[in-house]
Protein backbone atom coordinates (compact mmCIF):
# COMPACT_ATOMS: atom_id res chain seq x y z
CA UNK A 1 0.00 0.00 0.00
CA UNK A 2 2.52 2.08 1.11
CA UNK A 3 4.28 1.47 -2.25
CA UNK A 4 1.20 2.63 -4.32
CA UNK A 5 0.78 5.77 -2.51
CA UNK A 6 3.80 6.78 -3.29
CA UNK A 7 4.15 5.90 -7.20
CA UNK A 8 0.92 7.76 -7.16
CA UNK A 9 2.06 10.76 -5.42
CA UNK A 10 5.16 10.68 -7.60
CA UNK A 11 2.56 10.69 -11.11
CA UNK A 12 0.79 13.63 -9.75
CA UNK A 13 3.83 15.95 -9.49
CA UNK A 14 5.40 14.98 -12.11
CA UNK A 15 1.86 16.03 -14.33
CA UNK A 16 1.83 19.22 -12.48
CA UNK A 17 5.03 19.98 -12.67
CA UNK A 18 7.23 18.83 -15.66
CA UNK A 19 10.10 19.82 -13.78
CA UNK A 20 9.72 17.16 -11.54
CA UNK A 21 9.17 14.81 -14.46
CA UNK A 22 10.51 10.99 -14.27
CA UNK A 23 14.03 10.65 -15.22
CA UNK A 24 14.49 9.65 -19.23
CA UNK A 25 10.87 11.32 -20.08
CA UNK A 26 11.75 13.66 -23.31
CA UNK A 27 10.85 17.42 -22.34
CA UNK A 28 8.04 19.61 -24.51
CA UNK A 29 10.14 21.24 -27.38
CA UNK A 30 8.95 24.57 -28.43
CA UNK A 31 7.79 25.16 -31.73
CA UNK A 32 10.41 26.31 -34.45
CA UNK A 33 10.00 30.41 -34.59
CA UNK A 34 10.05 30.88 -38.77
CA UNK A 35 10.96 33.79 -41.23
CA UNK A 36 9.64 33.74 -44.53
CA UNK A 37 12.77 34.95 -46.51
CA UNK A 38 12.80 35.96 -50.33
CA UNK A 39 16.26 35.95 -52.01
CA UNK A 40 15.82 39.10 -54.36
CA UNK A 41 17.63 39.60 -57.89
CA UNK A 42 19.82 38.32 -60.58
CA UNK A 43 22.00 35.64 -61.76
CA UNK A 44 24.18 35.63 -58.40
CA UNK A 45 21.21 35.03 -56.78
CA UNK A 46 20.03 32.59 -58.32
CA UNK A 47 23.73 30.74 -57.64
CA UNK A 48 25.80 31.40 -61.27
CA UNK A 49 29.25 30.07 -60.36
CA UNK A 50 28.49 28.03 -57.96
CA UNK A 51 29.16 24.28 -58.18
CA UNK A 52 25.92 23.62 -56.20
CA UNK A 53 24.00 25.90 -57.62
CA UNK A 54 23.18 26.76 -54.24
CA UNK A 55 24.87 30.08 -54.08
CA UNK A 56 25.02 32.48 -50.84
CA UNK A 57 21.44 30.56 -49.95
CA UNK A 58 23.04 27.21 -48.08
CA UNK A 59 25.89 28.90 -46.17
CA UNK A 60 23.30 31.75 -45.21
CA UNK A 61 20.84 29.28 -43.91
CA UNK A 62 24.23 27.56 -42.10
CA UNK A 63 24.88 30.39 -40.33
CA UNK A 64 20.78 30.59 -39.07
CA UNK A 65 21.23 26.91 -38.26
CA UNK A 66 23.41 28.13 -35.81
CA UNK A 67 21.69 29.49 -33.32
CA UNK A 68 18.16 29.05 -31.77
CA UNK A 69 15.99 32.11 -31.75
CA UNK A 70 14.72 31.64 -35.47
CA UNK A 71 15.05 29.43 -38.43
CA UNK A 72 14.73 30.96 -42.29
CA UNK A 73 12.14 29.47 -45.07
CA UNK A 74 13.37 30.49 -48.62
CA UNK A 75 10.49 31.67 -50.66
CA UNK A 76 10.18 32.31 -54.27
CA UNK A 77 8.86 31.04 -57.32
CA UNK A 78 12.41 29.84 -58.79
CA UNK A 79 14.84 26.89 -57.59
CA UNK A 80 17.88 26.25 -58.18
CA UNK A 81 20.78 24.19 -56.39
CA UNK A 82 21.41 20.92 -54.26
CA UNK A 83 19.91 21.83 -51.47
CA UNK A 84 16.44 21.64 -49.28
CA UNK A 85 14.29 24.33 -49.86
CA UNK A 86 15.58 25.88 -53.10
CA UNK A 87 13.57 28.79 -53.70
CA UNK A 88 14.10 32.19 -54.49
CA UNK A 89 13.46 34.93 -56.83
CA UNK A 90 16.48 35.37 -58.59
CA UNK A 91 16.60 35.90 -62.26
CA UNK A 92 19.52 35.27 -65.12
CA UNK A 93 20.61 38.66 -66.84
CA UNK A 94 17.78 41.01 -65.08
CA UNK A 95 18.53 44.32 -64.25
CA UNK A 96 17.00 46.64 -61.94
CA UNK A 97 14.37 47.52 -63.62
CA UNK A 98 13.67 44.21 -64.56
CA UNK A 99 13.16 43.28 -61.43
CA UNK A 100 10.74 46.18 -60.32
CA UNK A 101 8.65 45.16 -63.12
CA UNK A 102 8.07 41.75 -61.57
CA UNK A 103 8.01 41.84 -58.04
CA UNK A 104 4.34 43.25 -57.59
CA UNK A 105 3.62 39.67 -58.57
CA UNK A 106 6.46 38.04 -56.68
CA UNK A 107 5.37 39.53 -53.43
CA UNK A 108 1.71 39.22 -53.71
CA UNK A 109 2.44 35.35 -54.33
CA UNK A 110 5.41 34.57 -51.77
CA UNK A 111 4.48 36.69 -48.94
CA UNK A 112 8.02 37.38 -47.61
CA UNK A 113 9.01 38.71 -43.79
CA UNK A 114 12.35 39.42 -45.10
CA UNK A 115 13.54 40.33 -48.60
CA UNK A 116 17.45 39.61 -49.13
CA UNK A 117 18.32 42.16 -52.32
CA UNK A 118 21.19 41.34 -53.96
CA UNK A 119 20.82 43.69 -57.85
CA UNK A 120 22.74 45.62 -60.16
CA UNK A 121 25.42 44.32 -61.47
CA UNK A 122 24.06 43.93 -64.81
CA UNK A 123 23.17 47.74 -65.05
CA UNK A 124 26.84 48.74 -64.61
CA UNK A 125 27.86 45.93 -67.20
CA UNK A 126 24.99 45.65 -69.65
CA UNK A 127 26.51 46.09 -73.71
CA UNK A 128 25.64 48.46 -74.46
CA UNK A 129 25.61 50.78 -71.59
CA UNK A 130 21.99 51.34 -70.16
CA UNK A 131 23.23 54.55 -68.15
CA UNK A 132 24.95 53.07 -65.13
CA UNK A 133 24.95 56.49 -63.88
CA UNK A 134 21.30 56.58 -63.26
CA UNK A 135 21.37 52.89 -61.91
CA UNK A 136 21.18 53.71 -58.15
CA UNK A 137 17.70 56.22 -59.06
CA UNK A 138 16.25 52.59 -60.45
CA UNK A 139 17.28 51.36 -57.30
CA UNK A 140 15.41 53.97 -55.37
CA UNK A 141 12.06 53.35 -57.54
CA UNK A 142 12.37 49.42 -56.91
CA UNK A 143 12.66 49.66 -52.84
CA UNK A 144 10.08 52.40 -53.31
CA UNK A 145 7.77 50.15 -54.75
CA UNK A 146 8.35 46.89 -52.65
CA UNK A 147 7.67 49.20 -49.98
CA UNK A 148 4.16 50.25 -51.53
CA UNK A 149 3.60 46.69 -51.52
CA UNK A 150 4.35 45.02 -48.71
CA UNK A 151 4.86 48.38 -46.54
CA UNK A 152 6.33 46.55 -43.26
CA UNK A 153 8.87 43.98 -45.00
CA UNK A 154 12.16 44.07 -44.07
CA UNK A 155 14.76 44.74 -47.21
CA UNK A 156 18.43 43.86 -46.38
CA UNK A 157 20.25 44.82 -49.81
CA UNK A 158 24.26 43.56 -50.06
CA UNK A 159 26.20 45.42 -51.82
CA UNK A 160 27.37 44.92 -55.16
CA UNK A 161 31.10 42.74 -55.19
CA UNK A 162 33.24 45.92 -54.42
CA UNK A 163 36.52 44.73 -57.02
CA UNK A 164 33.87 43.16 -59.54
CA UNK A 165 36.32 43.19 -62.58
CA UNK A 166 36.69 46.67 -64.68
CA UNK A 167 33.17 48.01 -62.15
CA UNK A 168 35.06 49.36 -59.69
CA UNK A 169 34.21 53.07 -59.42
CA UNK A 170 30.72 52.37 -60.72
CA UNK A 171 30.54 49.75 -57.82
CA UNK A 172 31.53 52.09 -55.26
CA UNK A 173 29.55 54.83 -56.38
CA UNK A 174 26.36 52.54 -56.44
CA UNK A 175 26.90 50.94 -52.99
CA UNK A 176 27.65 54.87 -51.67
CA UNK A 177 24.14 55.69 -53.35
CA UNK A 178 22.81 52.42 -52.09
CA UNK A 179 24.18 52.89 -48.12
CA UNK A 180 22.62 56.26 -48.96
CA UNK A 181 19.15 54.86 -49.47
CA UNK A 182 19.10 52.88 -46.18
CA UNK A 183 19.18 55.91 -44.16
CA UNK A 184 16.27 57.81 -46.20
CA UNK A 185 14.29 54.82 -45.89
CA UNK A 186 15.23 54.36 -41.94
CA UNK A 187 13.92 57.87 -41.21
CA UNK A 188 10.74 57.57 -43.23
CA UNK A 189 10.15 54.51 -40.94
CA UNK A 190 10.73 52.00 -43.42
CA UNK A 191 12.60 48.94 -42.46
CA UNK A 192 15.88 48.90 -45.06
CA UNK A 193 19.34 47.63 -43.83
CA UNK A 194 22.43 47.95 -46.66
CA UNK A 195 25.13 45.84 -46.01
CA UNK A 196 28.70 46.37 -47.79
CA UNK A 197 29.56 44.50 -50.93
CA UNK A 198 32.76 42.29 -50.00
CA UNK A 199 35.84 42.42 -51.46
CA UNK A 200 36.73 38.86 -53.04
CA UNK A 201 40.38 37.51 -53.80
CA UNK A 202 40.97 35.92 -57.68
CA UNK A 203 39.86 32.54 -56.16
CA UNK A 204 36.43 33.95 -55.11
CA UNK A 205 35.25 34.85 -58.73
CA UNK A 206 34.24 32.04 -61.17
CA UNK A 207 34.40 34.40 -63.96
CA UNK A 208 34.55 38.42 -63.81
CA UNK A 209 31.19 38.74 -62.36
CA UNK A 210 30.05 35.81 -60.35
CA UNK A 211 31.21 34.53 -57.52
CA UNK A 212 32.86 30.78 -56.69
CA UNK A 213 31.66 28.78 -53.96
CA UNK A 214 34.25 30.69 -51.47
CA UNK A 215 32.79 34.22 -52.32
CA UNK A 216 29.35 32.86 -52.18
CA UNK A 217 30.20 32.09 -48.69
CA UNK A 218 31.56 36.01 -48.06
CA UNK A 219 28.33 36.85 -49.20
CA UNK A 220 27.11 34.80 -46.89
CA UNK A 221 28.86 36.47 -44.64
CA UNK A 222 27.91 39.97 -45.12
CA UNK A 223 23.74 39.11 -45.45
CA UNK A 224 24.30 37.63 -42.01
CA UNK A 225 24.66 40.21 -39.54
CA UNK A 226 21.95 42.59 -40.95
CA UNK A 227 19.66 40.10 -40.55
CA UNK A 228 20.43 39.27 -37.46
CA UNK A 229 20.27 43.16 -36.61
CA UNK A 230 16.64 43.49 -37.73
CA UNK A 231 15.41 40.78 -35.98
CA UNK A 232 17.12 41.92 -32.46
CA UNK A 233 16.10 45.59 -33.03
CA UNK A 234 12.35 44.35 -33.15
CA UNK A 235 11.75 44.79 -36.94
CA UNK A 236 10.93 41.50 -37.55
CA UNK A 237 9.10 40.15 -33.94
CA UNK A 238 8.12 36.26 -34.74
CA UNK A 239 5.57 34.10 -33.13
CA UNK A 240 5.96 29.98 -33.71
CA UNK A 241 4.74 28.81 -37.00
CA UNK A 242 1.19 27.66 -36.63
CA UNK A 243 0.51 23.66 -37.02
CA UNK A 244 -0.31 24.11 -40.67
CA UNK A 245 3.03 25.06 -41.14
CA UNK A 246 1.99 28.68 -42.00
CA UNK A 247 3.81 31.64 -40.63
CA UNK A 248 2.76 33.99 -37.78
CA UNK A 249 4.93 37.14 -37.65
CA UNK A 250 4.45 40.46 -36.40
CA UNK A 251 6.66 44.00 -37.27
CA UNK A 252 7.39 46.73 -34.83
CA UNK A 253 8.38 50.27 -35.62
CA UNK A 254 11.56 50.04 -33.80
CA UNK A 255 15.24 50.87 -36.11
CA UNK A 256 17.93 49.40 -35.66
CA UNK A 257 21.16 51.28 -37.03
CA UNK A 258 22.11 51.02 -40.20
CA UNK A 259 24.76 48.22 -41.16
CA UNK A 260 27.63 49.16 -42.77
Amino acid sequence: MTRLLLTGIAVVLATSNPALGFAGAAAAQPAATVIRVMPLGDSITVGQGSLSGNGYRADLRDLVADQTAYAVQFVGDQTSGTMTNPQHEGHGYYMVDDVRHGVDSWLAAARPDVVLLNIGTNDLDWRPDPDPDHAADRLEKLVDQIFTDAPNVTVVMEGLITNTGGLQDRVRQYNDRARELALVEQLAGKHFLFAGGATFEPRDFADRLHPTDSGYQKMADAFFPPLQQALTGGWVITKPSSSNGETAARRAPQSPSAAS
